[in-house]
Order: structure tokens, then C-alpha cells, then sequence
């Protein structure tokens, strides 16, 4: 009795998990198939389009993937033969199942007589009277008989009929489907492929060829399948030990801030909660990524192995003419699944690391020394960490609030109470006394009010227009524009690294990154509004008219750092000369004048280098190394005279 109660559960189960509509949640009923390989009863589809019946398209329930309708019917969706014998054979085991609470009837007379065996010929459970009568008729005398008890024990395997089912011709239904169109695609009858396949270009082969070649692609493409999944699993195992380190790295980080800490705790308790608040920041930023990764790694998994199972078992228990059928959909679905790539984590984001100071408790270190990359940096730092003195070399009056320069030194600069752009030529005249550079109007076509310019290595002049980014090439001629993805923000400022990736900053606090041909590569937001922005190695250094600090980010928005400037003042335009020493125009407290203060790339204060270069609206460097400020009333250019 045990043992049945258990029987009788496990069918429940598998009934349950394979045998269900998930519409209906009943046993399937005419189970019919979508593109996605997902089988629903036919009636719930129908409901199902019923719902919107002008639309062609089917939204599957489980995996949201579109099916397109052929004339909008129903009707045209491929049955699924295989589930459908799989129900009729699990109904039948149900049946012949002992204390399943019913009986057997016979299916060949309707004397209502208890059934005792069951004809694989007829295809009927039949009584004993039917059996006797199949043993008189001589007609009847070969077919195959079994006993209830020889399929109720496991010794005969009853199979459905509909396994053994041939689909006819929809054309011409007194024919098989007994040809493969490898032209078209399509299973055909032999009528079909004479009059619309008789075009020499169509390859017509036999079911059997037919069949070996799709099982072939289909196997290729599950071994690539397989080969993705293994690289997004190796991804996860790679963030997993990355992350391992992170926390490894964070603890002992935290255990030698305290040990530090501890020597001098009176004066420094600030500085070292800082420094752990700070630590505690970075690590919370990397583990949001890690956790990001292996959830998106995880669901690609989980997603592969889904349609890999459906894929098999599709390939195990369908037809030859069924599995040659749906050979688009399965190559469809398969050539998707090789598509998917698993995301990866850099190792150096488990890098976390605590420097000593010797009159403060020390800083974090971000960056591991010991790589290629962070030692070609440090060298870049040896030589950047100068304080360097300007003279003025010349100032030409023009109002400007944006400058940018030309790989000729040629300047061109934003007016904005023309509404107009202007470029200041060098001149290569002999009165030396004359001014380098002559402002001249530029007629630009297809601009009427820019707001932030700059310019790229090719020559490229972008200019934010409105709600665009405009780009001239050298002749001020359009190359391309594109529309911003934020329609309802206010674009602030722009800049383009070597790469020609776009960076726009945006008042509200935003920060939009993208490729050179427009498209969006990600927005993120910031703690401040974005007033002037510059780009260095894939970093991004903002700041804002009212905040006092200098930041820095990833391009994908994680902070490499973010200082107080100590001077109490509001930064305006900002740059990086080509070591990635920072420059930064600030008010000094007066209404007129501004002052550049130079920082090392990664934030360090190292002196001011500029005094009284007016209000500095915007500053940038040409590549003969001159520093260009935009003083609003006049373009000062200042010259490099020596390291201090």
C-alpha cells in the first residue's frame, strides 16, 4: 500500500512539472507549440489571442518571446506530437496503475465490459470477449496482443500512435511529407516539390539525409551553447575569487587602518573614520558590481540550461518529420543561446590597500603597484608632480565662455552674447608686435546657439546645441549630429577623449557616455550638478560652480576619487594636459578675477600656478602646450616658463 501511495505520487509530480498547461494548469489538451519551443493547449492559445485578436503576434507567458501568426489564425501553430503521446502514454500507465480507484473499460465493443488487454493494432484496451473475437478472425489473427498485467509490470512498454504519426500535405492532403526542401526549408510532398519546387536551384533531398544534417547543425550548435555556458560559469568563478580577495583584502585593510589608528587616536579619530567610511564606499561600490555581475551571470545560466533541457529533450522524444518541422526554430533558439557571453569582473577591482602616512593616518590605495598599468601610471606621476610656472604670453579681447583648439593651435572659441562661434588663426606675419591671432566670425551652417564646444583628434568640432551634439568637421562643414538620450535635462558641458567616446554632463547631476556614432553607452548619476567635465585614460574629472570639491570617475561611474580643493572656493572650466596633470580655474573671492591651481591625476593639491587670470570660464590646452583661458571679456594664453 506504501509503495502504490509512493507510485502514485511520483506520477502526480511528473504530471505536475511536465504534463500541466501553465495557462490552465490542467493536463495538456492538443498541446500546440510556439517559436520558442513552448507548448500550451491549443484552447488557451486561442483565449489567449482572443484577448487582443487584431494582433498578429503572440507574447509566449513563460519567456515573453514573439510568435508571428500566419493570416492571424491560431491555427497555424505546429501541434506538438511528441507531448501529445507523452500524455496519451502517461494516461495509460495512470490507468493501468493498480488501486488507482477505476477500471479499465474495454474500447472495442460497448458492452461496458472491463478490459483485459490491450491490441497495439487497434490501438484499443479490449475485453475478453474482443480478445476471443481477434483470435477467431482471421484478419485479426496478426495482430499483437498483451496482457494487463504484462504492461501493468513494466514487461511490455505501451507507446502511443501518435509517435508513428506522418503529417500530410496541407495542399494535398491524400500525400505525406516525405521530401526535404533544404532551398526553402520545409518538409514538402512529392506533388509539391514538381509544381513549386522544380526550379533547379531548390535541393531537394530524402527524409533520412534531411535528418542527419539537421541533427548535425543542431549538435554543433548545443556544443557552442555548451562552450558559452562554460565561459559564463568561469566568469562567475573568476568574479567569485576576485570577490574573495575584495573581502580579504577589505579586512585586512580595515585591521591596519585600526592598528594605525590606534597610535595617535586622540587627534585623528576624524580622519580615520573617514578613511574607513571611504573604504567602506569603494568596497560597497565593487561588491554592488561583483553581486551585478553574478546575478546577470547566474540568470544567463540558468536561462541556457533551461533551453538546452528543452532543446534535448525535443531532439530525443520528436519525429524525424517533427524534429526536420521545427529545424528554423531550433537552430533559431540555439544560434541565441551561443550568442550569450558572460560578463567579467577586472581582478583589480579586488584590490584595496591602506598607506600609511607620516602626519596623517594615510590614504587608500585603490590601484595595485605591482601591475603594468598602475606602474606606467606611477612613472606618468613622477614626472607630473611638478608645480609649473606660466607667463602670459598674449590676451586678445573677445567674449568667450568656451574654447577649444585645433591640432593647428588654431583656437575657436564660444561666444555667447553673439550667440555665434569665432577662431583666433595664428598669424605667421613679421611684425612680431602684431597679435598671434586675429578673431574672425565663423559662418557656421546649421547653428544657432551653441552652448559648450570642443574638439577631437581628427579635427572634429563638437558643439551642444539645444538638445544635440553637432559635429563639423575641419571645413566647419556637419559631419553627423545625434539627440541626447536625457530630453528633459539641461546639457552643461562635453568632452571627447582619444577614443572619440562622448562624455555630456548635465546640471541635474548626470553624466551620459557614447560612442562616436551617437548611440548611448550608459548614464549615471552624480552627488553634484556637472558644470565643466575632461576626460583622461577613460576617466571622467568633474566639478561644479557650487561645490568645493574636485571628482573623479570610472566610465562606468565608479569613483576613483573625490577631494576638497582646502581653498574654500567654486571651481569653473578645468583640463588635463597630456601627463593627466589637472588644471582647475577657481574663484578667489573677487567678482573679476580667478585663479588655476594644478593637481596631480590622482587629486593631489600641487600648488597654484596662475594668479588673477580673470573670470575663467573655461580653460583647455593646445598642442603646442599653451594654456588657453576663455576670461569671458578676452582669450588669455599663457606659455610654460619652468617647473618651480
Amino acid at each position: 500500500m506504501a509503495a502504490s501511495i509512493t507510485d502514485h505520487s511520483v506520477l502526480d509530480k511528473i504530471s505536475k512539472d511536465h504534463l500541466e498547461c501553465p495557462i490552465c494548469t490542467n493536463r495538456f489538451i492538443n498541446p500546440t507549440m510556439l517559436d520558442c519551443l513552448h507548448s500550451f493547449c491549443f484552447t488557451c492559445l486561442k483565449e489567449l489571442h482572443q484577448q487582443d485578436p487584431n494582433n498578429s503576434i503572440l507574447l509566449c507567458p513563460l519567456c515573453r518571446k514573439k510568435t508571428t501568426l500566419e493570416d492571424n489564425k491560431v491555427e497555424s501553430l505546429p501541434k506538438d506530437f511528441k507531448l501529445n503521446a507523452l500524455v496519451d502514454e502517461f494516461t495509460v500507465q495512470e490507468q493501468l496503475m493498480e488501486g488507482h480507484g477505476s477500471e479499465v473499460k474495454c474500447q472495442a465493443c460497448e458492452r461496458d465490459h472491463m478490459a483485459v488487454s490491450r491490441c497495439i493494432d487497434c490501438d484499443n484496451f479490449i475485453c475478453q470477449e474482443c480478445q476471443q473475437a481477434h483470435q477467431h478472425f482471421a484478419i485479426l489473427k496478426s495482430h499483437q496482443i498483451y496482457a494487463l498485467a504484462q504492461l501493468q509490470s513494466g514487461v511490455v512498454t505501451y507507446r502511443s500512435k501518435i509517435r508513428e504519426y506522418i503529417p500530410k500535405c496541407g495542399k494535398h492532403s491524400d500525400q505525406t511529407l516525405n521530401i526535404y526542401c533544404n532551398t526553402c526549408q520545409k518538409l514538402e510532398c512529392t506533388t509539391c516539390t514538381v509544381l513549386d519546387h522544380g526550379n533547379p536551384k531548390h535541393d531537394l533531398i530524402g527524409i533520412p539525409e534531411a535528418l542527419d544534417k539537421c541533427k548535425q547543425e543542431v549538435a554543433e550548435l548545443v556544443a557552442k551553447a555548451e562552450k558559452c555556458k562554460v565561459d559564463i560559469q568561469t566568469a562567475m568563478e573568476q568574479a567569485s575569487e576576485s570577490r574573495k580577495k575584495l573581502e580579504s583584502s577589505y579586512a585586512e585593510t580595515n585591521m591596519k587602518i585600526s592598528q594605525k589608528a590606534a597610535k595617535e587616536r586622540a587627534k585623528i579619530t576624524e580622519e580615520e573614520n573617514q578613511l574607513k567610511q571611504e573604504a567602506e564606499s569603494v568596497y560597497k561600490d565593487r561588491v554592488q558590481t561583483f553581486e551585478t555581475v553574478e546575478a546577470t551571470n547566474t540568470k544567463e545560466v540558468t536561462q541556457v540550461e533551461h533551453k538546452l533541457g528543452e532543446v534535448n529533450q525535443f531532439m530525443t522524444q520528436a519525429s524525424s518529420h517533427e524534429i526536420l518541422d521545427f529545424k528554423l526554430k531550433l537552430i533559431n533558439n540555439l544560434e541565441e543561446l551561443t550568442k550569450n557571453q558572460g560578463e567579467i569582473v577586472s581582478d583589480r577591482f579586488s584590490f584595496l590597500e591602506f598607506e600609511e602616512g607620516e602626519r596623517s593616518v594615510g590614504r587608500l590605495v585603490l590601484e595595485d603597484k605591482q601591475q603594468a598599468k598602475a606602474e606606467a601610471q606611477a612613472k606618468e606621476h613622477e614626472t607630473i608632480h611638478t608645480k609649473q610656472e606660466w607667463k602670459l604670453k598674449e590676451s586678445v579681447f573677445k567674449w568667450a565662455n568656451s574654447v577649444a583648439a585645433f591640432s593647428d593651435n588654431e583656437l575657436v572659441v564660444q561666444d555667447t552674447t553673439h550667440n555665434s562661434l569665432f577662431a583666433l588663426k595664428p598669424q605667421l606675419a613679421a611684425d612680431k608686435s602684431q597679435s598671434a591671432h586675429c578673431p574672425q566670425r565663423l559662418k557656421v551652417t546649421g547653428l544657432t546657439k551653441p552652448t559648450a564646444l570642443t574638439v577631437d583628434n581628427n579635427d572634429h568640432l563638437y558643439v551642444i546645441e539645444d538638445l544635440e551634439v553637432k559635429v563639423f568637421n575641419r571645413k566647419y562643414m556637419l559631419h553627423h549630429q545625434f539627440q541626447l538620450s536625457e530630453r528633459m535635462l539641461s546639457p552643461s558641458c562635453l568632452a571627447v577623449d582619444e577614443n572619440n567616446l562622448i562624455a555630456v554632463g548635465y546640471l541635474p547631476g548626470l553624466i551620459s557616455l557614447y560612442n562616436p556614432d551617437g548611440s548611448l553607452i550608459r548614464t549615471f548619476s552624480t552627488p553634484v550638478q556637472v558644470d565643466y567635465l575632461t576626460l583622461y585614460k577613460e576617466r571622467i574629472i568633474y566639478s561644479s560652480r557650487y561645490d568645493t570639491h574636485l571628482h573623479s570617475v570610472e566610465y562606468k561611474g565608479v569613483k576613483v576619487f573625490s577631494v576638497d580643493t582646502d581653498q574654500s572656493e567654486k571651481s569653473y572650466g578645468l583640463c588635463c594636459d597630456k601627463d593627466g596633470s589637472i588644471f582647475v580655474a577657481q574663484y578667489n573671492g573677487t567678482t573679476e578675477n580667478n585663479r588655476i591651481c594644478q593637481y596631480s591625476p590622482d587629486g593631489k593639491y600641487i600648488g597654484c600656478v596662475i594668479e588673477d587670470c580673470g573670470n575663467a570660464y573655461d580653460i583647455t590646452f593646445t598642442p603646442s602646450g599653451n594654456l588657453v583661458v576663455a576670461a569671458y571679456t578676452s582669450v588669455k594664453i599663457y606659455q610654460v616658463v619652468s617647473p618651480v
